[in-house]
């Protein structure tokens, strides 16, 4: 045997050992409830940008075994899927950010994210929004939010388990310039929702969201809409630089804006059974409407971009879906270890207690449970929302 085929070998026993360890190391989270075999367990999970690693499928070292488990994973794609071209370039309005690169989709592939939401504030520009569709495509990973026009933007994923078709629609209220970004009758791009004033949402965005909806309703069994919220607004958002802050004041993004809630509302009028927000790079309060869960900010997940080292709250949630309903929709707290790795932690001690406690007060009146080691949110069959 030749030296570079014998060191290759070595290299591969020793990549298929850690990946091993990894999960044996790593068990699955333990989470409470019994249901039926035909019952479908979806993870929802945040933010992901996987880059910097020589190995992208590291970042869910702690996380893996539990995705694995699941009969369907989805997560927010933040950033694209392109070859990064340095800090001032990627993004012109958004110093030193870097696209994540095509490697990422190495790490949703390995660990079973299959639906991606694409509609954010760094689907940027329109040549790399249809590059990273590519990416997504060709690695068989469902997605939506984003399209060759506006038509494919608003066109929703649709996913079966076990007899059960899942919907997923996602759109942004944040985005940096709505010419290289929004899609167009002709033009590639990703769905929008506009709100200038965080209370307000544009009538035309209303009713298009509405028609989205009532369209995919007839076609599942669970329908699942999450936006990317506007944070505040964007400074480029709308062609002109944002209003001076007092000096030191910053806005609390735990706390939800009006627009936020009166997305929710609208979504699940219009015939949604889960909503959920990100894109604050941390957790929000939850609701439950007419029997329907809200959670309005899941935070970040796997998140490698330099300069958030410190944004490490987020949460996975687990919807389990029995008899083609919701049958409970629960969620354990995240954080990220020394290296970066995403990790969930017990919502009783600790930081998870923690990041429980701040998600009680941003949630007046919501019963809270915890059950073992996760928090539930809605423990009953919810109201069918057939329209």
């Amino acid at each position: 045997m030749k030296r570079s085929s014998r060191v290759l070998t070595v290299l591969i026993l020793v990549a298929l050992g850690l990946a091993a360890t990894l999960n044996a190391s790593h068990a699955a989270w333990k989470w409470a409830g019994s249901f039926s075999d035909q019952s479908v367990a979806m993870l929802i999970i945040g933010d992901i940008d996987i880059q910097q690693r020589a190995d992208p499928t590291t970042a869910f070292a702690h996380l893996g075994a539990t995705l694995k488990k699941a009969d369907l994973v989805y997560a927010n794609l933040e950033g694209m899927l392109v070859k990064p071209e340095g800090p001032t370039v990627d993004i012109p309005d958004k110093r030193g950010w870097r696209h994540p690169g095509p490697e990422g989709v190495l790490a949703l592939k390995a660990w079973n994210v299959g639906v991606v939401g694409v509609a954010n504030n760094v689907a940027y520009d329109r040549h790399n929004i249809v590059e990273t569709l590519k990416v997504l495509d060709a690695d068989g990973i469902i997605h939506t939010g984003a399209g060759a026009n506006i038509a494919e933007a608003h066109r929703p994923a649709i996913v079966e388990r076990k007899g059960v078709k899942i919907g997923f629609l996602q759109y942004t209220a944040r985005w940096y310039q709505e010419s290289d970004q929004i899609a167009t009758a002709t033009e590639p791009g990703v769905a929008k929702i506009s709100s200038r004033d965080g209370i307000d949402i544009d009538p035309a965005d209303v009713e298009r969201v509405r028609d989205d909806i009532r369209r995919l309703r007839p076609q599942v069994d669970v329908l699942v809409v999450s936006h990317h919220n506007r944070d505040g607004a964007t400074a480029t958002q709308f062609g002109a630089p944002p209003e001076p802050r007092a000096a030191g004041a910053r806005r609390d993004n735990h706390v939800s804006e009006e627009y936020q809630k009166r997305f929710a509302h609208l979504a699940h009028d219009a015939g949604a059974d889960f909503v959920f927000g990100h894109g604050t790079h941390t957790v929000q309060g939850v609701e439950v409407y007419k029997g329907k869960p809200i959670l309005y900010a899941i935070g970040h997940s796997a998140f490698d971009q330099p300069g958030y080292e410190n944004s490490k709250d987020g949460l996975v949630v687990r919807v389990v879906i029995e008899g083609k309903r919701l049958r409970r929709v629960s969620f354990v707290p995240v954080t990220r270890d020394a290296n970066n790795d995403v990790m969930m932690v017990d919502p009783s001690t600790g930081e998870g207690a923690a990041l429980v406690d701040v998600i009680r007060r941003l949630s007046a009146g919501v019963p809270l449970k915890i059950d073992r080691q996760e928090v539930v949110l809605l423990d009953a069959p919810a109201q069918l929302s057939r329209k």
